[in-house]
């Protein structure tokens, strides 16, 4: 199947199906501990953070979601505009199509027409496999968006469903520590570890160290494993599918298990509907967050809407924030929070410090 029409089913399944997980992020089992007595002026309360050289006036970015076809460039146009606005961060979606048909450039590259802010390119972990990418690609993705930073997204699981999957990871980690390492010789940039939902283990971040960043994308959001199985057609193949549709590491225990192995940049995804939730993963362990979902659905509506989104974010983490008393992003990354059970037993069976 062309990927560009691939690219406009993700969309429209995203947009009017079910596409979310059965099971939750767990988020709601670490509960922050309210203080009472604050001793601070909501008015003075500072969301503002540094992250890939940018600063942020919120710990949100706009995770990577579409390109690729005609109808995205119009999508990331929107979320360009909104996060110019506000003065967050956004990614684009895999680049893998731009990458074959320079026709579909234009698609991704609009969003440096409408912001200045942080933007971060994609590209898949397997391609580097599959398609025999090299330091070549990379140079394209960055450039293709003039990037702050570029995600490489890991997506087994998707994969395995999607009908056109690409199934060879064979030694992924070891290839991309060496084109790494050999890009940061030519050009400095940022390398972001990227899930799509079914998050990252303990096991997994001890061998992404040499990313400059991990985004933990958990499960409980959205499902890859859903949308893609929407599109398989075979009866037979669909049985056997059915069973790993929720498949995947919770958001909140990968956040846990990641940040117990891992000291860099965190980043705090996957079914994040609120600013409670941003604020909850800023304070087990994130440096920011990022969302997908809800802004693909508000995009779609015009750029006004994902302002109006993301403005309800922020109201909701400052409101957090203040009833946690943490003037500041450093100040939510210490404040005490209680994680309960069935998370607390999971992490301590996983040998993870709480």
């Amino acid at each position: 199947m062309d990927i560009s029409i691939r690219k406009l089913e993700h969309i429209f399944l995203c947009s009017y199906c079910n596409v979310e997980y059965d099971k939750t992020t767990m988020l709601e089992n670490v509960e922050l501990i309210h203080r009472g007595i604050n001793n601070i002026n909501y008015e003075d309360i500072n969301t503002e953070i540094k992250i890939f050289g940018k600063t942020l006036s919120a710990p949100i970015i706009v995770s990577g979601m579409t390109g690729g076809f005609s109808g995205a460039k119009e999508i990331n146009k929107n979320i360009a505009k909104a996060v110019d606005e506000l003065n967050l961060g956004m990614g684009v979606g895999s680049q893998r199509a731009a990458i074959i048909n320079k026709n579909l450039i234009d698609t991704y590259s609009v969003v440096r027409e409408y912001t200045d802010s942080l933007v971060i390119g994609n590209l898949g972990a397997v391609n580097f496999i599959v398609d025999n990418w090299g330091l070549d690609v990379v140079d394209k993705a960055i450039d293709m968006i003039d990037a702050d930073a570029l995600a490489i997204h890991f997506n087994p699981l998707q994969e395995i469903i999607q009908p056109e999957g690409d199934l060879n990871f064979k030694n992924v980690s070891k290839i991309l520590e060496d084109l790494i390492k050999d890009y940061k010789k030519m050009r400095k940039t940022y390398f972001i570890a990227k899930q799509v939902g079914e998050g990252f283990s303990k096991e997994d971040a001890q061998q992404l160290k040499y990313f400059d960043a991990i985004d933990i994308q958990g499960s409980g959001g959205t499902s890859w494993a859903k949308v893609e199985y929407y599109r398989v057609k075979d009866e037979k193949r669909k049985e056997i599918l059915k069973n790993f549709l929720n498949w995947g590491i919770p958001t909140a225990q990968s956040i846990f298990e990641v940040k117990s192995v891992y000291n860099k940049t965190i980043i705090g995804s996957g079914g994040l509907r609120s600013g409670l939730d941003i604020a909850k993963c800023i304070a087990i362990g994130c440096s920011c967050t990022s969302i997908a979902l809800p802004i693909l659905k508000a995009a779609l509506k015009g750029y006004e809407k994902v302002v109006e989104v993301l403005e309800r974010y922020i109201k909701e983490l400052k409101i957090t924030m203040f009833l946690v008393g943490a003037e500041t992003i450093d100040d939510l990354k210490k404040v005490n929070y209680v994680v309960k059970e069935p998370l607390r037993g999971i992490l301590i069976d996983r040998g993870v410090e709480l």
